[in-house]
Formats: C-alpha cells, sequence, structure tokens
C-alpha cells in the first residue's frame, strides 16, 4: 500500500511517458492517481465509516470500473491532455491515458512493499495508520523508481 507520495510520484512518471507535457495536465496526473482515496475524506464528512466504501474492492472507488471511469472522464474532459492544447488532440489517446493513471493507484495498493509496517489504529475512523518512516521510505522508492525511468530528454 502506497502513501499519497508514492501515488503522485508513480502518477507523475506515467504521465510523462504517456505523452503530458502541460503543467495543469502533470497537475491532473498528481490529482488522478490519488482519486480513488478521495472516499476516505468524504465519508468522514458524511460521518460515515469511511473503511467500508474504501475495501468495497467490488463496488467502491478501488474498484478496475472506477478507476476506468473516472480516468476516462478526466481525459476525455481534457483534464489530462498529451497535446500542448494549440492543436488537435486525440481523445481516445487522453482518455486512456487517465484511465492508465488513475489505474495504477490499484497497482501500487497491491505491490508487496516488504517496508510497510501496517498497524491497526485505536480509531474506527483510521483502519490503518501510516507512520512518517513509511512516507520517507515510499518517497526514497518510488523517488529513485521515478528518477530511473524518467523519460531522457525531458526538462525536469
Amino acid at each position: 500500500m502506497a502513501t499519497p507520495v508514492g501515488h503522485a510520484l508513480v502518477g507523475v512518471l506515467l504521465a510523462r511517458r504517456l505523452g503530458i507535457r502541460s503543467p495543469r495536465g502533470m497537475v491532473a496526473a498528481v490529482i488522478a492517481s490519488g482519486v480513488p482515496d478521495l472516499d476516505v475524506p468524504l465519508s468522514m464528512l458524511l460521518h460515515r465509516d469511511p473503511w467500508k466504501l474504501h475495501k468495497n474492492k467490488k463496488h467502491g472507488s478501488h474498484s478496475l470500473g472506477f478507476a476506468l471511469t473516472a480516468g476516462m472522464i478526466a481525459g476525455l474532459s481534457g483534464i489530462i491532455s498529451r497535446g500542448a492544447g494549440d492543436g488537435e488532440r486525440d481523445a481516445v489517446a487522453d482518455a486512456l491515458a487517465g484511465a492508465v493513471i488513475v489505474g495504477s493507484h490499484l497497482v501500487l495498493d497491491k505491490a508487496p512493499l516488504p517496508y510497510f509496517a501496517l498497524r491497526k489504529a485505536k480509531s474506527k475512523r483510521r483502519a490503518v495508520a501510516v507512520t512518517a518512516w513509511n512516507w520517507t521510505l515510499d518517497a526514497i522508492v518510488y523517488g529513485f523508481i521515478t528518477a530511473k525511468l524518467w523519460p531522457p530528454g525531458t526538462p525536469d
């Protein structure tokens, strides 16, 4: 299970690899890579148990259907766009790029990374507590992966 830092780093990497160049597109990729976790604060605002919906892999925000739908909507609407904005854009390619970026969240949550020491939280509102150590290691591991896989010849 990756932290928001890991999801954001991989989202930016995938966006750049998929041809997204604009600053707006990169910001959208960071947001899109974390969209499946937005059910937690929304549930907390509605005073509901956030983990009941969050753990529902079949119908919740961590389902493949949700990832494909949210990503394709982001791509089709132009929020995630592979073009620079001055020419024709390929809506199908943008929709697929959005689906891949949102879908990366599901893959990272299943990644068997041994350095995570997740522990049960005392509060019902937080089923799993991620320590500062986890955030730091996540930033190091995914930062290294992003640096190694960053497309050559592109500005940082």
